[in-house]
């Protein structure tokens, strides 16, 4: 069975409208605003309206009586007495009925005044209703310009990532001719000669490249070789990033096996910059610290 989902309530249309099509809600409205008592009034009046019935009744019975003992008091002078008797009693009655009635209208004027009550407050209820409702518009109207504002201020961050992607990879463009004895003293390793992009597209012709890898590996931002301390030639493949990544690392590794594998020389991988981002695979890749100018 499924669940129903919550009820929203716009305007007073909507709670006429859900109240029509759910009695239930309607009867316990109604229980909410009136309340025991006020529900309990009609009962009451039902109540002393029977009350009053079965008092005409009485009185019609004892008007019949009266009748009677007027008949008899004709023939009996002693049931005249009685009858008086009656008759006072019936006036005490009357005098009861008339204060029974004078209640009966002062809680007719209570309830008048319940009823005005009531309806006045039902009244700043709607105009209660009427000003939530322009204070939700205005929300959404304020909603409405801070969403545009932050998709303004999205697209003007979005751009100023842009630019400071093209100025770090200008800057990666640059660092490796001045930074490659730096590296190459960092991994103690003598001489080192960087190779030009034409001498990585040669090793690519040695392998079998697809087009992907094979722009990659040409572009790798700094390869050069050097004689480690037994003077023994090594290739280093180096990335180099303001900020080195996952993609760096993966880079580095993926070129110097394929260095490796055209030329049979020993081959380090090496990621260079100035900080690094955090759990990162540094499996067969060297980090080298480079300090911010």
């Amino acid at each position: 069975m499924t669940t129903p989902g919550p009820t929203t309530i716009n305007d007073i249309a909507d709670l006429y409208r859900i109240l029509e099509e759910r009695p239930q809600w309607k009867e316990a409205l109604r229980h909410q605003l009136l309340g025991p008592e006020l529900l309990a009034i009609p009962q009451r009046l039902d109540q002393l309206l029977a009350g009053i019935h079965e008092l005409r009744q009485t009185v019609s019975q004892l008007g019949q009586t009266v009748s009677q003992l007027v008949e008899t008091a004709v023939e009996h002078t002693r049931q005249l007495v009685e009858l008086r008797e009656i008759a006072v009693e019936h006036t005490r009655q009357l005098a009861e009925l008339r204060e029974t009635a004078a209640e009966h209208t002062r809680q007719l004027a209570e309830l008048r005044e319940t009823a005005a009550e009531h309806t006045r407050q039902l009244a700043d209820l709607r105009e209660i209703a009427a000003e939530h409702t322009r204070q939700l518009a205005d929300l959404r109207e304020i909603a409405a310009e801070h969403t545009r504002q932050l998709t303004a201020h999205t697209a003007r961050m979005n751009r100023m990532e842009s630019d400071m992607s093209e100025l770090k990879g200008m800057q990666a463009d640059y660092r490796p001719e001045r930074t490659c004895s730096i590296i190459a003293d960092e991994l103690q390793l003598a001489d080192p000669d960087p190779l030009l992009n034409a001498e990585l597209i040669r090793f690519a012709n040695r392998l079998d490249l697809d087009q992907a890898t094979r722009r990659s590996f040409i572009r790798a931002d700094l390869v050069f070789l050097a004689q480690d301390q037994d003077n023994a030639p090594r290739y280093s493949a180096v990335e180099i990033s303001w900020t080195v990544g996952q993609r760096d690392i993966d880079r580095a590794r993926r070129n110097a096996a394929l260095i490796q594998q055209a030329t049979g020389i020993p081959t380090l991988a090496v990621a260079a910059g100035h900080r690094y981002e955090e759990r990162l695979d540094w499996t067969e890749v060297t980090w080298v610290q480079l300090t911010a100018s």
